[in-house]
């Protein structure tokens, strides 16, 4: 199955965001999660409002328990997370 978590940002959180960037990204790597899309996301022209990943999973429980370990959600950088299933209609 295909999912998605579509994690929005909090504001304010720069600085956190900076702080665990890099632990964030060794997260993404070395989950052995099968992540097919990742990569930010912005309102228009503005800043960026959060983050998409699409994976490749046996159930949502595997992405909801990847996300829950994310050091951006430990750490507050994401105030809230969305885990969803997601099904192909084009591609």
């Amino acid at each position: 199955m295909l999912a998605a978590r579509i994690a929005y940002s909090s504001e304010g959180h720069a600085e956190v965001r900076a702080r665990y960037f890099e632990d964030h990204k060794l997260h993404l790597r070395s989950t052995g999660l099968k992540i097919r899309q990742s990569g930010p996301l912005f309102n228009g022209d503005g800043p960026q409002i959060g983050a998409l990943i699409v994976a490749e999973v046996e159930d949502l429980a595997e992405l909801t328990t990847f996300s829950a370990r994310d050091p951006f959600v430990v750490h507050g950088v994401y105030r809230q997370v969305e885990v969803l299933e997601w099904r192909v209609t084009i591609g």
